[in-house]
This record gives structure tokens, sequence and C-alpha cells, in this order.
């Protein structure tokens, strides 16, 4: 079944509107997933992802945390990751959770978090209270400011210069927090490895030093390994 458009109420409380996702909820899902775009935000390839994961029975939602303003939220977002501050794009993600809840029947801890690029370091900022992360080749928080969060996965591509090693900084930040991860780094990829999106001005200026692009054989891999892990962590059935 394809997804749908859909708005996601906003919160009066703290002035924030409600705002557009892309969702796809199959009849008898039993797990959830809040999808984080990249920095290009809500793309088609973002919302295939959406859509993969509704093929595994999951209901799946991508926010669109730029729907007011791509570098308003890209501060905030920098924001909470050095002062901890939970900010209006860390509440969107648990209001779209919130609603995924209501639109499957899940509770909260049936519910995980997937990031990439800038979506992946929005995972682990925003990832404390949630029931699995998955971070991809995106930048790592301090410590502190992912205290509480569930377990994680992590990731990158070894040709992706600037983010090859990040799964060695994940794992010691979050050593710091009584966390271990699951980190895992594909030779052949660079970033952007797992989605197949389309961004010739990016790829032409960083190429050299991002090598972005679908990888046909890391991308496989990588699914298997993410893919095992939210079956692994996401349980079926609400605990008791």
């Amino acid at each position: 079944m394809p997804g749908t458009e859909v708005t996601l109420p906003g919160d009066a409380a703290h002035g924030d509107p409600p705002s557009p996702a892309y969702a796809n909820v199959p009849r008898g899902a039993t797990r959830g997933i809040v999808v984080i775009h990249e920095i290009f935000g809500r793309a088609p390839d973002i919302d295939r992802v959406v859509d993969r994961f509704a093929t595994r029975g999951y209901a799946a939602v991508a926010p669109d945390l730029f729907h007011d303003g791509a570098l308003a939220c890209i501060r905030k977002v920098m924001t909470a990751m050095n002062s901890g501050e939970e900010v209006a794009p860390v509440r969107q993600a648990k209001r779209a959770r919130r609603w995924l809840c209501e639109q499957a029947g899940l509770a909260e801890s049936q519910v995980g978090i997937i990031g990439f690029c800038f979506g992946g370091g929005f995972a682990l900022v925003a990832g404390s209270g949630w029931a699995a992360v998955s971070t991809n080749y995106g930048d790592v928080p301090k410590s502190e400011r992912m205290r509480g969060i569930g377990p994680v996965i992590g990731c990158y591509g070894a040709r992706d210069l600037p983010f090859r090693k990040t799964g060695a900084l994940l794992t010691e930040r979050l050593a710091q927090v009584g966390v271990v991860p699951e980190v895992h780094t594909f030779p052949t990829a660079g970033h952007a490895f797992l989605t197949e999106g389309d961004h010739p001005i990016a790829s032409f200026l960083l190429g050299p030093i991002l090598h972005p692009g679908y990888d046909p054989i890391a991308a496989p891999a990588a699914w298997e390994k993410i893919d095992a892990f939210f079956d692994r962590n996401l349980p079926p059935t609400p605990a008791a």
C-alpha cells in the first residue's frame, strides 16, 4: 500500500505549529519507525524508506523538519547538541511518534527512530527515551546529550572522509553513558550510501570528500544489519 501525506498536530503549549509528514501505516503493524531526513530535507528517497519499512510490517512516518525553514531547524538542532535543550524539532519527532502510536495502536516501546546525514546526528540527540536508534553517517553529540538513549546502531562508509571514523567516536561517547552501540563501517561506501537520492550539485561540489551515492553492495548489507537490529529491539507486543 502506498503512503500518504499527513499533517502532524502541533503543540500549543510550546507554540509549535502543525507540520507536514509522509506516512505509511499498514493494517496490523506491530512496530513503528520515525524516519528523519537528510540535510536536503524530506525527499523521494526518504519517502521510499518509509514505504520500505511498511513492506516489513512497520508503521512509519517521516516528519518534514524543514517545513518552517531549513536553516532555523539546523541551528536549533546544533543548539540541542551543545546545550541539551529540547528544541522544537525534537518535540516534533516525539509528536510524530505519538501520532504513529495513535494511528497503529502501538506503545512507545514499540517505536524506533532512524536518521540519515543531518538526521543521523538528530536521531542521537533526540534519542533519549526511544526504544531503538539507528544513526547513519551523521554527527555525534556530546555524551551528556545522549544520556537515556536506547540501543544504538551506527552505519558509516569508509570512503566518506569526514565521517569514516565516526563509529569509533560514537562508541567512545556512548561508553560514557553506559551504552555499547553496534557499529558497522563499509569499505566500498561513501556518504549517503543507504538511500537512492539525487543531489547532483552536492555531488559535484563535495564528491572528492564525501564520495556520496547509493552503494549497491554496501546498502543491502547495511539494511540487513539495521532490519535485524530493529527486529531485536522493538517488541511486536507491548512490554507488560
